[in-house]
């Protein structure tokens, strides 16, 4: 499988696969992902050239799997991913979903429109973040209840299917800055949880079991692991860092143009810690930022010691979670040459 041998016309290629291919650095790292991924249905690449980020997320998820050491069966066309746990040799069921933009909405890749509506293009504040946060809940309640859906209607009948967990492994791609939303989105759709803050040295959580879309006012719901409704999914695999970013960091060449502001979890103090590295000192690792989720009410559960990497952080409820000190939620590529990835 070749990802960069072009099979479309020009005009067709989407813009971040054109970024792409003209940098040396980032091909390397992405053909490195790509060794042991089978192209089922013959059109990986041309998705990967014309539409990108569902292809993009897929190849990390392939990149993260075999770098847990868990064995993947393409011999099945659907769902994304049928694997066997390295520990156990148990089977589990994943499928991919990446979030995108509304119809009416802007593309990821538009960052630098998106930046210059900004009043002030070297900050985002609390009000932009909030925005940045409800939107991409929004998006990704629908992604999740359009692939819970699939599940009920075709998933569920199969039958290496049956009896076996089943994850929804969801990427973030659906606005300019979805790299900024760390957990906020996720923890609103999975547990309700809409306001999370430290008030005199104590905890204060605010939880709700719906938000109101921007564009017309109606009820979503939230909160979907706090009942028995979704119990057929297993759990949630997460992240908002697998971008472009994520590639950049994993680049063996190290430029002096780049630098990375990164967010991150901090186990000495109740706020988290931002820093500013430059790519030559900057370290992340390929799991970095990934968590996964577990649904309490599970009909089958998932055996979290198989996802046992220190860098990936579990979330067993609502009340219950570990994570490592600088565990990363957010990161920002800053190109001194012209622009952020």
């Amino acid at each position: 499988m070749d990802l960069f041998n072009i099979q479309v016309n020009e005009d067709k290629l989407h813009e971040n696969f054109i970024n792409v291919s003209k940098d040396p650095d980032l091909v390397k790292v992405l053909n490195s992902w790509a060794i042991g991924f089978k192209d089922r249905d013959h059109k990986f690449v041309k998705e990967f050239q014309t539409t990108f980020n569902t292809s993009f997320w897929e190849l990390y998820l392939h990149a993260c799997f075999s770098n847990l050491g868990f064995k993947i069966d393409y011999s099945y066309s659907s769902p994304d991913f049928v694997i066997k746990t390295r520990k156990q040799k148990l089977e589990m069921v994943i499928e991919a979903v990446s979030t995108r933009h509304a119809e009416e909405g802007t593309p990821e890749h538009e960052r630098i429109n998106a930046l210059a509506d900004l009043e002030n293009k070297d900050k985002i504040d609390n009000k932009n973040y909030e925005e940045i946060v409800h939107l991409a809940t929004e998006r990704i309640a629908s992604s999740i209840s359009n692939k819970a859906r699939k599940y009920i209607e075709t998933y569920s009948k199969l039958e290496h299917v049956k009896g076996k967990p089943f994850i929804l492994a969801v990427g973030a791609f659906e606005q300019p800055f979805f790299y900024l939303q760390g957990i906020g989105a996720i923890q609103r759709v999975l547990y309700g949880l809409v306001k999370a803050e430290y008030r005199e040295g104590t905890p204060y959580l605010e939880y709700s079991e719906n938000i109101l879309k921007r564009k017309n006012g109606k009820q979503i719901p939230i909160g979907i692991f706090n009942n028995q409704k979704y119990s057929y999914i297993s759990g949630i695999l997460f992240s908002s860092v697998a971008s472009m970013g994520k590639v950049r960091a994993l680049s063996l060449n190290k430029k002096k143009s780049i630098y990375f502001q990164s967010y991150t979890y901090n186990d000495y103090d109740t706020k988290g810690q931002m820093k500013v590295t430059s790519h030559k000192k900057y370290k992340e690792s390929l799991l970095d930022g990934m968590s996964l989720y577990l649904n309490p009410y599970a009909d089958n559960p998932i055996d979290p010691t198989e996802f046992d990497s220190n860098d990936i952080s579990i979330v067993y409820n609502n009340e219950s979670a570990k994570y490592k000190h600088g565990f990363l939620f957010s990161r920002t590529t800053i190109n001194l040459d012209g622009h952020s990835e």
